[in-house]
């Protein structure tokens, strides 16, 4: 393959290399190490097998980080999507790889990202791990992809984000449902959209637990004007970077962007570090015979001093059978509506 049989316009790109393509002009920026750190990882990469260096940077300075980069739970879900082998598929905010890399070795694997740095990062370890993936740098709602062309797409901790340097007074709802349409045009036929976020109505959010995008407590569940205010009282004069959904208002976005749901799974303790997946069909009585993974912090990793609460509280929304509204994570696999 040839980057450039998948784009729909050749002077919005740059070719960097026979694997590496970049949109020339976009908005956005994102990342969780500075400009600096990043050269300087690279610069280590070179030399040294990937795993050592970030063990040697991340594993005791910022343990989380570290976890959510060498865990692979986070790529757990791959195993309960029905992904076709040797297919095209696309990875939207690929960071460190834990997704694309092991989509690219079921077929032809395309990372997205904003920043060359971590495109770089992500080629090495690619490299070193001896699975070829194609890299792509900028922004997924202005990238010129041809239509139906993916067979997945996976938005596993970016859809949250989509809306980052969005034009004032635009809401991050309107950004998202925007993106997912344009992922229904991307794919193929019956192409399937796999999406790993947080629950606006996460049980541990609502007893105490900061927002994983902001640290602010008692903000998840507001709605986009009031969590807005709330983070400028934090913030001010700064727009608001993220936003999460609860499960009824997910389900309205994924119909109005043209998919029927397949499966919806509740992540534990969540989707960046899956320890449980359980099928939303069956939470009340899984809940009710079972127990749950600890839950954590997911600004730290640390975990939450009020598991005991959070058990017997889910056992009483499970007798209610309304537990599967208050999961911390969900991982939504749908499918383009024919």
């Amino acid at each position: 393959m040839h980057l450039l049989d998948i784009i729909s316009d050749r002077a919005q790109v740059d070719i960097h290399s026979d694997d590496f393509i970049v949109e020339r002009c976009y908005s956005g920026d994102y990342a969780d190490l500075s400009n600096d750190k990043e050269v300087e990882i690279l610069k280590l990469m070179k030399d040294r097998p990937w795993k050592d260096v970030l063990s040697e940077k991340f594993e005791k300075k910022s343990p989380w980080l570290y976890k959510i980069i060498a865990d692979m739970g986070r790529a757990t879900f791959l195993d309960l999507i029905d992904i076709p082998e040797n297919g095209l598929y696309l990875d939207v905010g690929s960071g460190w790889g834990q997704v694309c890399i092991p989509l690219g070795r079921y077929g032809k694997s395309i990372a997205l990202d904003l920043t060359f740095n971590r495109l770089s990062i992500l080629k090495t370890i690619a490299t070193q791990e001896n699975v070829p993936l194609y890299y792509a740098q900028g922004n997924f709602l202005s990238f010129p992809f041809k239509e139906n062309i993916f067979d997945t797409i996976i938005f596993n901790g970016s859809l949250e984000w989509i809306g980052v340097g969005r034009e004032q007074a635009t809401s991050i709802k309107s950004v998202q449902i925007t993106a997912l349409k344009k992922a229904n045009q991307l794919l193929k036929p019956d192409g399937i959209l796999y999406i790993g976020i947080e629950n606006s109505l996460g049980l541990k959010y609502i007893v105490g637990a900061p927002d994983d995008h902001t640290n602010l407590i008692d903000h998840t569940f507001l709605d986009e004007v009031a969590a807005q205010s709330n983070y400028s009282t934090h913030f001010p004069r700064t727009q608001l970077p993220a936003k999460t959904w609860s499960l009824s208002e997910y389900k309205e976005m994924i119909d109005h962007a043209g998919f029927d749901i397949v499966r919806i799974y509740g992540c534990f303790p969540d989707y960046k570090i899956i320890r449980q997946m359980i099928d939303l069909k069956k939470i009340n009585n899984e809940l009710l015979n079972g127990s749950l993974t600890l839950e954590h912090f997911g600004t730290n990793g640390e975990i939450v001093p009020f598991n005991e609460k959070l058990d017997h509280i889910y056992k009483l929304l499970a007798t209610n059978q309304i537990a599967q509204n208050f999961c911390p994570s969900y991982g939504f696999i749908i499918r383009k509506r024919r």
